[in-house]
C-alpha cells in the first residue's frame, strides 16, 4: 500500500477567493479533499485515466463543486505543482537568509538541489506522471520572482537590468540541477554546486581555475 501524499500549499487553497485574507473554511475544507483526492487516485491510476467524475466521488463531492474550485484536471495538477516548487524556493531562501553566508550560491544549489530532488524522486504525482520540465518550469518562475523581491543575490542596484540578471542566474542554476537529475548523475552535489559557484562568480575561466586547482575532481 502506498505512503499517502498529503497536499501542500493550503496558503493556494483559496486563490479563487482573491483579495480576501480569512477564506471560508468550508472553501478550504473542499480544496483540500479535492487535492487530496487526487493525490490518492495518483497513486493508484495513471495520470491520463484519472477524471474529474472519479475525484469528485473520492472527495465526496459533485463534479459542480469541483468547478467552483478548478477548471479541470490539468488545472488541478498544475496548482499542485506550483505549490510544491514555491515551498522549495521559500525553505531555501529562508534558510539561506538565516545563514551566515547570505549571497553564498554554492549553499543555494546545494539547498535547492537537496530539496529538488529527493521530492521529485519520493513524489508520485511528479516522479511518475508529472514532466520534470514542468516542474523545474515553474521552479524557475519561483525562483526568480523571489529573489528579485529579497535582493537575495544583491543586484537591485542594476535597475532596469535587474530582472534579466537574475531570470539569467535562476534559469542557469535550474538548468544544472534539470541535468543532474535527467543524466541520473553519480557526481555529488556538492561538486557541481562548487562548479556552478565558480561559473557565476567568475564565468568559463573561473571554471578551469577551479578544476586545476583541484577544487573538484576532474
Amino acid at each position: 500500500m502506498a505512503n499517502e501524499i498529503q497536499p501542500t500549499g493550503e496558503g493556494a487553497a483559496c486563490r479563487e477567493s482573491g483579495e480576501r485574507t480569512a477564506p471560508d473554511r468550508r472553501v478550504v475544507r473542499t480544496r483540500k479533499a479535492i487535492r487530496q483526492a487526487f493525490l490518492t487516485l495518483m497513486q493508484e491510476t495513471e495520470y491520463q485515466k484519472i477524471t474529474i467524475t472519479g475525484i469528485a466521488r473520492e472527495a465526496d463531492i459533485d463534479r459542480k463543486t469541483f468547478y467552483l474550485h478548478y477548471q479541470s484536471v490539468e488545472d488541478l495538477a498544475n496548482e499542485i505543482v506550483q505549490d510544491e516548487a514555491d515551498r522549495i524556493v521559500r525553505t531555501c531562501l529562508d534558510s539561506l537568509e538565516n545563514s551566515d553566508d547570505g549571497e553564498n550560491v554554492v549553499d543555494l544549489f546545494k539547498r535547492l538541489s537537496l530539496g529538488l530532488a529527493p521530492d521529485l524522486k519520493s513524489m508520485k504525482l511528479i516522479a511518475s506522471h508529472t514532466p520534470y520540465e514542468l516542474v523545474l518550469k515553474k521552479l524557475e518562475s519561483s525562483l526568480t520572482a523571489s529573489l528579485i523581491e529579497q535582493d537575495t543575490l544583491g543586484l537591485k542596484k542594476l535597475g532596469p537590468y535587474l530582472d534579466f540578471c537574475v531570470a539569467y542566474f535562476s534559469a542557469g542554476l535550474v538548468a544544472v540541477i534539470r541535468r543532474w537529475i535527467l543524466d541520473e548523475s553519480e557526481i555529488p552535489l556538492e561538486d557541481i554546486a562548487q562548479v556552478t559557484h565558480a561559473l557565476v562568480h567568475s564565468g568559463l575561466d573561473g571554471i578551469v581555475r577551479t578544476v586545476a586547482e583541484g577544487g573538484v575532481k576532474e
